[in-house]
């Protein structure tokens, strides 16, 4: 019986589903182990489902997910397995197969098959699929270590941006392997005292005086050492820590400009990085106007530090509670400027102090080179909008020059200053206190 607007219960029921489908994977392990065949595990997560029940409401959720079943079902032949195993996730066993290439035509219908929109009580919708590949007997030899291969698979082509169908090989293992251990380490992180905030001067480039400086989040694994900030920043973000982990860097830095401020260093600015998905917890964002009314450090002299791709999701959203911070004299940062997709309408809106030209056009720069050319331009835009310029990534004396020949305000790198702890930088600014 067609289902009336929800799901059916054998349809619903995911937990029996995954009891079925153990049971019919190791039939057709069996079958394949026999006549020496080889089967196709497809693990299929549909990737912005969450929007359309947001959007449309669960009811119309549902409707697709049956209309995805269908379309799914549709694609395969009598000796291949479906069924939905958890909420917008579905597995597939392609049986009998006499090698792995006899199963890309199948494939490639399954990805067809999402190009045409769905019509959902009046609603057009389309909604496209991450797809992890595992055959037996290379990527396991049982149902359960099938479906755990599929699995790392969905989640590469999730992190490549979904709406692609990603295979297994041993190296995407190993690969996945050591990032769920880093992510298991990075769990007990702050518990464990290594995360630490280190600090780097940034300079004015005509008189070398140190006009700022932007708080660096560093983690030291008791094993593996220092940790790139590159790869456990996003490991943070994809798996929901990034928050807590933000809000104890804030009051880190905050706790110790205070310190700062109070033994007479009240003449430069302190900037701190935070990503779009922190600004996205309103308690982050709360939490740091709270702390910053509540204390006698003047608001102008902090900055926050965001990447312009942090602009492309909920830029309405992100105009309005950045507007909100500059009103209480916070400043706002866009750090490797000239890298994302920042339309000048958008930078227009946006209360923006100072723009950060992106080390990758710094390093090594030459007259006359395109390299110098996006410098200079960006150094005459930040002018004529009224804000700030900063270079990053100066590592050698020649770019330095440039950078100073071509009136660029401000900069930062390793040839001037490598980044501090607490304690060194504050021998530091004794040392350079007028």
């Amino acid at each position: 019986m067609k289902p009336k607007g929800v799901l059916s219960d054998k349809f619903s029921n995911t937990s029996k589903n995954r009891t079925d489908f153990h049971r019919i994977a190791h039939q057709k392990i069996m079958h394949a182990k026999r006549y020496h065949r080889t089967i196709g595990l497809l693990l299929l997560n549909l990737d912005n489902f969450q929007s359309i029940n947001n959007h449309h409401g669960h009811a119309t959720g549902d409707l697709l997910l049956l209309e995805t079943f269908k379309r799914l079902r549709a694609c395969l032949g009598k000796d291949d397995f479906i069924s939905r195993i958890d909420g917008d996730e579905f597995v597939i066993i392609l049986g009998n197969l006499t090698s792995t290439n006899a199963a890309q035509s199948t494939i490639k219908k399954l990805l067809n098959c999402f190009r045409t929109s769905y019509l959902l009580k009046g609603a057009s919708a389309r909604i496209h699929t991450s797809i992890g590949v595992a055959y037996y007997p290379h990527a396991g030899k049982e149902g359960h270590a099938l479906l755990q291969s599929a699995g790392i698979c969905i989640m590469h082509a999730k992190s490549l941006g979904g709406n692609n169908c990603q295979f297994y090989t041993e190296k995407l293992r190993k690969k996945y392997k050591k990032e769920s251990s880093l992510i298991n380490a990075l769990n007990f992180a702050l518990e464990n005292k290594e995360l630490f905030v280190t600090y780097q001067p940034i300079f004015n480039l005509s008189t070398k005086e140190m006009v700022g400086m932007e708080a660096l989040l560093r983690w030291r694994h008791p094993e593996l050492g220092l940790i790139s900030p590159d790869i456990f920043i996003g490991l943070a973000e994809k798996n929901g820590l990034i928050t807590t982990i933000g809000e104890w860097a804030f009051q880190e830095v905050y706790k110790q400009a205070k310190q700062w401020y109070s033994s007479g260093f009240k003449h430069f600015k302190i900037s701190f990085n935070i990503s779009s998905n922190q600004l996205l917890q309103k308690s982050f964002s709360q939490a740091i106007l709270r702390t910053l009314n509540n204390t006698p450090i003047p608001s102008h002299l902090f900055d926050i530090e965001l990447t312009e791709s942090a602009f492309l999701t909920y830029p309405s959203y992100f105009e309005t509670i950045l507007k909100k911070m500059a009103k209480t004299g916070i400043g706002i940062t866009i750090d490797d400027f000239g890298t994302g997709h920042s339309s000048l309408l958008r930078l227009k809106n946006l209360p923006i102090r100072a723009l950060k030209i992106d080390k990758t056009f710094v390093l090594n720069i030459t007259p006359h080179s395109f390299n110098a050319i996006i410098v200079n331009s960006l150094i005459a835009l930040g002018e004529k909008l009224g804000m700030n310029i900063i270079a990053e990534g100066i590592e050698a004396a020649e770019d330095l020059q440039f950078l100073i020949d071509n009136g660029c305000p401000q900069g930062q790198g390793y040839y001037l200053c490598k980044p501090l702890t607490a304690k060194q930088m504050t021998h530091f600014l004794e040392k350079n206190k007028k």
